[in-house]
């Protein structure tokens, strides 16, 4: 007999990929699935557009917006499954096997990540697209050079129940996924990325959703780093150079901002740029201006232009390969825009969530429930 998958898809108002995704999931042949959706604040439209569902999945409704984990919990509370599968919605199965090779993994791996692609159909879209590269490309090299996971993104995922209830079950934190994948670390789990397996994500829909959303990640970053610093460090003692390299990777700009510092003679600039971050921190909005600001300051000297440059090319050579490895696209105009204008304002609002939760003791979210 073959085991129970449970599928487990929370939801928040109205998600258009979601019928699509469902349509997927119930027309794989695996035979002994169930899925459950818990949905918060659901529109009219999100209701009529799963009704038709309503025979075939596990319909739990919220009136109110209660967050991501306690979805997580109120599904486990009715999963049957030994095996459980973590989807988002807003991402699109891709795969006709998608949950077959699912189980087939997870008989031999505790915890399965899959490669999340962005869908290319803005020019936001291009960009986030290899922030997602960069991504899986972090967790592939985990899998490969180290055998388990630091953090996972949270879009798609699985897990086995036992394997689960092991490291504790979902955490009541920002970022419940990056929790989670640390705790798989520190307790053992074994590890696998599949490349060959796939959803599509949707990328947001703005630059102000997109500074919303990676607002939240930050912070949810910050409160990671600092509940788990002394595993972390244990970590990257343990795993220096795999884990510099993979750091270094997935955020080229952080090497080259470091490098552009040291090369940086003015001690009045080098203050200037210090000062600017700090304000980013306390004014969010302003971080695109910040950020040309501080970005022009450091890539003043020509020695710095010189690394920025050099630095294109390796980083290039990088993602170009990571592309060909992982099947992602790659296209240099959008992998410049991507390393120049888009990577810097992400680096910037990364490291100001850091700051804001490290020194400023500020944890909460806008418009998020925990």
């Amino acid at each position: 007999m073959t085991e129970i998958v449970s599928v487990i898809i929370p939801s928040y108002k109205d998600a258009k990929l979601l019928p699509k995704t469902l349509d997927k999931l119930l027309q794989n042949s695996y035979p002994n699935k169930e899925i459950i959706v818990v949905i918060d604040e659901p529109t009219k439209e999100s209701l009529k557009n799963l009704q038709k569902f309503s025979e075939k999945i596990i319909l739990m409704i919220n009136p109110k917006r209660q967050g991501k984990v306690n979805a997580y919990k109120k599904a486990l509370e009715r999963a049957k499954g030994e095996y459980l599968i973590f989807l988002d919605d807003d991402i699109e199965v891709v795969n006709d096997n998608f949950v077959e090779k699912i189980v087939e993994n997870l008989k031999k791996y505790d915890f399965v990540d899959v490669r999340k692609e962005i869908i290319r159909d803005s020019l936001l879209s291009r960009l986030v697209y290899y922030d997602y590269m960069a991504m899986n490309l972090a967790n592939y090299l985990f899998y490969r050079w180290i055998g388990r996971c630091v953090g996972v993104n949270g879009a798609a995922f699985a897990i086995r129940r036992k394997a689960l209830e092991k490291i504790g079950g979902f955490q009541y934190t920002v970022s419940e996924d990056l929790d989670l994948g640390i705790r798989a670390y520190l307790h053992g789990l074994s590890f696998v990325f599949l490349k060959d397996l796939a959803v599509l994500n949707k990328a947001p829909k703005s630059l102000r959703d997109w500074f919303k959303q990676r607002k939240r990640w930050a912070i949810g970053a910050g409160i990671w780093i600092k509940k788990y610093f002394r595993s972390l460090v244990s970590i990257l003692k343990r795993n220096l150079k795999a884990c510099l390299f993979i750091l270094f990777t997935v955020f080229p700009n952080l090497l080259i901002f470091i490098i552009s510092l040291f090369l940086e003679e003015s001690i009045v600039n080098k203050l200037f740029i210090l000062l600017l971050f700090y304000l980013s921190s306390l004014l969010p909005m302003l971080i695109p201006v910040f950020t040309l600001v501080s970005y022009s300051l450091a890539f003043l000297p020509i020695k710095t232009i010189i690394v920025a440059s050099l630095g294109f090319i390796f980083y290039s050579i990088i993602y170009y390969w990571a592309a060909k490895k992982l099947g992602h696209k790659f296209n240099i105009l959008e992998f410049a825009a991507f390393y120049f204008v888009y990577w810097p304002i992400w680096l910037l609002i990364l490291l100001m969530g850091i700051f804001r939760v490290t020194v400023l003791k500020k944890t909460t979210v806008e418009d998020w429930v925990v």
